[in-house]
Parts: C-alpha cells; sequence; structure tokens
C-alpha cells in the first residue's frame, strides 16, 4: 500500500471514529449527517467521499447506536 493510500486511509478512520462520538451526542439524524460532513470537511476528504457515501454511512451508524433502546 502507498504511504499517501495509508495517510487518506488513517485520516478517514479517525474522522469514522468522530463521527461515532458525535452520534451519541445527536437528537436527530439529520443533525448527525450534518455534523459528520463538517468533519469530513474539515479533514478534507469531501471529494474523496461523496456527501451520499458518509449520510449512507452515518444513517447505518445511527440505526445501530439507537436500535438498543427502541
Amino acid at each position: 500500500m502507498s504511504a499517501t493510500k495509508e495517510w487518506l486511509m488513517n485520516i478517514e478512520e479517525k474522522c469514522w471514529d468522530d463521527v461515532a462520538d458525535v452520534i451519541g451526542e445527536c437528537e436527530h439524524i439529520s443533525e448527525a449527517m450534518a455534523r459528520a460532513g463538517a468533519i469530513f470537511s474539515q479533514a478534507g476528504l469531501i471529494g474523496y467521499l461523496s456527501v451520499e457515501e458518509i449520510d449512507e454511512a452515518v444513517a447505518e451508524m445511527w440505526n445501530e447506536k439507537w436500535s438498543t433502546y427502541v
């Protein structure tokens, strides 16, 4: 694996960790999606990942997190 790809993957993994932490603080999935978008945007990964991909992953994480409380 190239050093650049490994570097990008490490940044992406940290972003997903940050998103997982934020999901518990959000009151609605749209808030979680907006905050995830901001996290990835600040990391410069919009374009590497599309907004649709991020929103889809956030929806899965949201459902997994809150399904235990239903």
